[in-house]
């Protein structure tokens, strides 16, 4: 897992196809609504982001999930989230991996880490994450999810 600020993201250029221009058509999105956007610049299924509004929800509620086919890059707009990180070597899976969904579920657990404001977090195959919760109690939070296809 790689924590940073949105400033920094060019220093990962190359860790992902296409992920230079993923990048720069997520950040395009920070006005726009909820919902699923498309890049169409690039070949069919790629690379898309979802803009995401909520509440964040009770650390003792969530479960673990990890990607196979997509790196999953989030950059928090407004409020903030902890998120939960565990190397998926260690946990143990609750629901099978979804090839459709590429999502697989593990026990709720992980280090939490806070993410605020003008921060990002990208995740890889290994990494293991739990979004959206509450570390100090309930709060919001605006951000984009960013997926990039790995191969």
């Amino acid at each position: 897992m790689i924590i940073d600020s949105i400033g920094n993201w060019r220093s990962y250029i190359g860790i992902a196809p296409h992920f230079e221009e993923a990048v720069a058509f997520a950040l395009t999105l920070a006005d726009k609504g909820p919902g699923r956007y498309e890049c169409e610049s690039l070949p069919d299924g790629a690379v898309f982001a979802m803009i995401q509004e909520g509440d964040t929800a009770p650390w003792e509620d969530g479960q673990v999930e990890a990607h196979r086919k997509y790196l999953d890059m989030q950059i928090m707009l407004e409020g903030g989230e902890t998120v939960g990180y565990a190397d998926v070597a260690g946990l143990k899976e609750t629901v099978p991996y979804s090839e459709e969904k590429d999502i697989i579920f593990y026990e709720n657990g992980g280090q939490p880490v806070r993410i605020e404001k003008g921060m990002f977090y990208l995740v890889l195959p290994q990494d293991g994450h739990m979004p959206c919760r509450q570390m100090d109690g309930p709060g919001r939070f605006r951000k984009i999810v960013l997926k990039v296809r790995l191969q």
